[in-house]
């Protein structure tokens, strides 16, 4: 437990940059669920056309044409936005090489303190950054995807009322 004002401090700078790897973590694993509940969506709507199409008294209404198109391209818009979440972006890094420890090794405990959280802070900042990022890609592959359940919904009330 910190008992001085450094240890404090670098230990809530700390707590900061874990919670942005949380964050990080619980973002791409939204996009992964943007992915997979997409590709459920739109084999449900392949299996819907398949089973209406294969009814030689079925006919699609023309109105469910434009629909089903919409959908199908909203949801795939949805998967591909929602990968481009997990895609590897520079997350603030700290690279510390051993020339760099050397002529740190002789700092004080407070200066060292200093320094670790000074670089604690620069990466925290990054990550805000690409966290910031792939959560408003994660917002529109959600957008994308409610949209084409929507579209999705249309498509099926055309198809019931004709």
């Amino acid at each position: 437990m910190a008992t001085i004002g450094p240890d404090v401090y670098s230990d809530f700078v700390k707590t900061l940059l874990d919670a942005e790897a949380s964050r990080k973590t619980s973002i791409e694993s939204k996009g992964a669920a943007v992915i997979t509940t997409s590709s459920a969506l739109v084999t449900i709507l392949f299996g819907l056309v398949a089973v209406v199409t294969s009814r030689t008294t079925f006919k699609l209404p023309v109105s469910a044409h434009g629909w089903l198109v919409a959908a199908i391209v909203a949801f795939v818009v949805a998967a591909a936005t929602a990968i481009l979440v997990s895609f590897p972006l520079p997350y603030g890094q700290t690279t510390v090489t051993i020339d760099d420890l050397r002529s740190w090794w002789g700092d004080s405990v407070p200066e060292a303190e200093a320094a670790v959280s000074g670089l604690r802070l620069r990466a925290l900042t990054a990550a805000r950054r690409t966290n910031a990022v792939k959560a408003g890609v994660l917002c529109a592959a959600c957008t994308a995807e409610l949209v084409g359940l929507i579209l999705l919904t249309v498509t099926v009330v055309q198809i019931i009322t004709s």
